[in-house]
Formats: C-alpha cells, sequence, structure tokens
C-alpha cells in the first residue's frame, strides 16, 4: 500500500494529490511551487498526530506549511498543510488562541473590535507559525517584546505522533526551544498569545531626500534611545529602483500615545531640511500590516542581518559607506531596546537581547550576477555587519552550520540539540534552519 492510499484511508477528504487546488496552494510558499507525493491538509491536532505518524512509519519526509512566507522550497514527501487551522479565539485575561495556519492579517482583524493586538511582522498575509517560531520582530518589539516573548502556551504534535501542551509548567524545555529554534521540534497546531490593548495608536511614515543622509541616521538613532518602550519604529535607506520609488531615508513608526507627543519625540528628525514628507496620524495597528510583494523580486539581493549593540558614530559611518558605491544598496535599521532588551539572554532561542538595532543590508544585484560581483557587494556590507553581534533567523535565507553559528551562540544551540534529542532523535522536522539532534 502506498502512503498516499494509506494517508487516503485514515484520513479521508483530507489528503490531496497533484491536480488539485490544494495540492498547488500546500507545495507552494514564497520561493516558489516545490515537489511533493501529497498535500495533507488536517483539521485538527489529532489529524496531524495521524499523518506524522504515518509518513515516520512509511519513513517517509515531512514538510509542514504554515503561512507559505519560507524561502526555502518544499523538497519532496508529504506537505502538512495547516491551512484549516486558522482560528482566532479570544478566551479570559487577554489570552488568545491562534490556529498554527493563520495569518498576522486575519489575527489583527479578529482583535479589532476588542481594542487588542499581538505585536506581530510587518505583512499581514505572513503565516503566524513561522514567524512566531522564529522569535517575531514586530511592530510593538519595544513595547512588548517579540512575538515569543508574549507566547504562553502552545498545542505541539511531536515526531511520536503525540499531542503536548507546552508551556511554562509542562514540557518546560521544549516550550523554550519552541520560542525561536524554528520548526525542529514538532508541529504547533496552536498558540496560546496574551494579546495587549492599542487603542490609542498613532504611526505613519517620515520621508526624507538624499542629502544629508548621515544626519537622518544619527537623529533616528539619538530619537530612539531617548524614547519610551511605546515608541516603535524602522528606518529604510532605499537606492532609485523605479521612478515611483524615489531614493532616501524613510521612516516608519508607531506609538502608542497621542500625535502631539509622537511629534514631540520625533522633532530633530522632522526638524532636518532633508524632510520630503510628514504622514502622521491615527491609525488602527490591523492597518499597519502591509501587503507581501507577489513572489520573489526579480533580483538578487547579496549581505545579512544582524543585531546591533552599539549604534556609535563609527558604525552608523560604516553604515553610510555601504549605501555610497555604485552597487544600488538598501539599509534597514529596526529599532530593538525597551521590553525587547529586557528578557535574559537564555530565556529563549533568541540571546542577542543587547541589540539597539536589528540591520538589514543588501547590495542589488541582477538574478544572473557573476561572482566578481558578488564579491564585491558583499565587501561593504559585511563592513557594515561586522559591527553585529548575531544573526535572527526570520531574515538569514541561507541554510547551514555557518549560519545556525550566527543566530545561535554555542550554549544555546548545544541546548537546542539537547531538546532536539528528547523530542525528535530521528529527525523528522528538518525545518530551514536545520537543528540536528545532540548525539
Amino acid at each position: 500500500m502506498s502512503i498516499v492510499t494509506e494517508l487516503s484511508e485514515r484520513l479521508p477528504g483530507r489528503v490531496h494529490g497533484p491536480g488539485t487546488p490544494e495540492f498547488d496552494a500546500g507545495r507552494t510558499v514564497f520561493a516558489g511551487p516545490g515537489e511533493a507525493e501529497a498535500v495533507v491538509r488536517p483539521s485538527s491536532a489529532d489529524e496531524v498526530a495521524t499523518a506524522v505518524r504515518v509518513a515516520t512509519s512509511a519513513g517517509v519526509p515531512l514538510t509542514v506549511r504554515s503561512g507559505g512566507h519560507g524561502s526555502d522550497p518544499v523538497a519532496g514527501g508529504i506537505v502538512i498543510d495547516l491551512a484549516e487551522l486558522s482560528g482566532v479565539e479570544l478566551a479570559d485575561g487577554g489570552l488568545v488562541h491562534v490556529g498554527g495556519g493563520a495569518h498576522w492579517g486575519d489575527v489583527a482583524s479578529a482583535l479589532a473590535p476588542h481594542s487588542l493586538g499581538i505585536t506581530s511582522g510587518d505583512t499581514g498575509d505572513v503565516g503566524v507559525g513561522g514567524l512566531a517560531l522564529g522569535g517575531g520582530i514586530g511592530w510593538l518589539a519595544r513595547t512588548h517584546g517579540l512575538t515569543v516573548d508574549i507566547l504562553r502556551e502552545v498545542e505541539v504534535v511531536t515526531a511520536a505522533g503525540e499531542v503536548l501542551i507546552a508551556n511554562d509548567a509542562q514540557h518546560r524545555e521544549l516550550f523554550w526551544a519552541l520560542r525561536g529554534g524554528g520548526g525542529n521540534f514538532g508541529v504547533v497546531t496552536r498558540f496560546t498569545f496574551e494579546a495587549a490593548p492599542v487603542d490609542g495608536l498613532v504611526g505613519g511614515h517620515v520621508r526624507f531626500d538624499q542629502s544629508d543622509v548621515r544626519a537622518v541616521l544619527r537623529a533616528w538613532r539619538d530619537v530612539m534611545a531617548a524614547g519610551p518602550d511605546e515608541l516603535n519604529s524602522t528606518l529604510l535607506v532605499m537606492p532609485q529602483l523605479m521612478p515611483e520609488m524615489p531614493a532616501g531615508p524613510q521612516l516608519a513608526v508607531a506609538l502608542l500615545g497621542s500625535e502631539a507627543e509622537l511629534r514631540r519625540l520625533l522633532e530633530p528628525l522632522l526638524s532636518l531640511p532633508s524632510v520630503t514628507e510628514v504622514a502622521l496620524a491615527p491609525v488602527a495597528y490591523a492597518d499597519l500590516l502591509e501587503e507581501s510583494p507577489p513572489g520573489k523580486p526579480p533580483f538578487r539581493l547579496v549581505g545579512g542581518n544582524g543585531f546591533v549593540p552599539d549604534l556609535s558614530d563609527e558604525a552608523l559611518d560604516v553604515f553610510l559607506r555601504a549605501l555610497d558605491r555604485e552597487i544600488p544598496t538598501m539599509l534597514m535599521l529596526r529599532a530593538l531596546g525597551g521590553a525587547f532588551s529586557r528578557v535574559p539572554a537564555d530565556a529563549t532561542p533568541i540571546a542577542h537581547r543587547d541589540g539597539q538595532a536589528l540591520l538589514a543590508v543588501n547590495g542589488i544585484l541582477p538574478p544572473d550576477a557573476t561572482d566578481e560581483q558578488v564579491a564585491a557587494a558583499r565587501v561593504a556590507t559585511d563592513a557594515a555587519l561586522a559591527f553585529t553581534s548575531g544573526e535572527y533567523s526570520n531574515f538569514t535565507p541561507d541554510f547551514g552550520e555557518e549560519q545556525l553559528a550566527a543566530i545561535f551562540p554555542p550554549p544555546t544551540l548545544e541546548r537546542l540539540r539537547r531538546v532536539k534529542a528528547e523530542v525528535d532523535p530521528g529527525d523528522v522536522f528538518r525545518a530551514s534552519h536545520h537543528i540536528a539532534p545532540a548525539r
């Protein structure tokens, strides 16, 4: 009996093969369509457990799909697509149960009538599962920390096909590993987050021309260093890619407070002569989430990301030099500190809690760029990344031991490997940033 036949008998109506919309949706991620024998769309944790047991017994590879924003295409075997597990349920005490297949835009919309929010990513169609298991640097990171910092419990299916509840009281090591260790430890079918009030949110954007980028960077650094935890922002410096996207710094900002207070806090930036546009107003949290671009961009990004512990003048000057060259380069600085930095380094696998900002810097090259062009692009981006202390997994599209060593300090990675050996000794779950079990 083939595995597809066995799955179909055990899970009638839940198994989809080639030629069906469910199959094509399940095997397609942000990076494009992949290969699969079948796609299983379970409607409960028990059905997920059945699919896991059948696949592991047959020795068939498993891939778990939540939101589909992965940069690693499906490479065969069985896909467990969590699209049916997308419910959002408000519980007592501000707790929110969210299905592992939900999208953040749906979560924000469901909580909006209750004036509540859960700090999440930038785009509404990003999946809850992938973002949360990788850490979750969201709009309210300075105010409430990472998405994993407000995670209170998970329902998870292990490689043995067991359905467990993990929290601070039971299966504590597994709960720790799931808050930043990615999809290496099982299939999370339900998250329970602690939501927070988002009434009185103001935000928007400020744009600048290219006449004095140094002044913008330094003013932004100083504003965020002095600002309250309620102030959150991202500074993006873009090259000229197309006429409708002018080059120069762009500030996206949100504050739990009044518009007058926001303008007062931003005054050192708003008073710069390079300001070209100011758009600040009351805003709903759900409206902060943008739409992601359709599919992979038609260019190659060369660079990386990392947590910056000290936004010194020297660091900012090196960031500027990365921008001042013939290779078009984009630079992003997302403000951290605040609640993010008050979490102990060993409380979650996201250990680089001294970061005052998350830096992403990339040269923008054609898809067919030569090795020489790539090497030239890396010179300046590597110089900028030298001021970082570690990488953020959800922004790291390359995979391997080198990347794992950058994402997790040695004690953290060793602890993750020990947890992996306990819950998945056969290495069934091989996430994009694959953590092998300790031997």
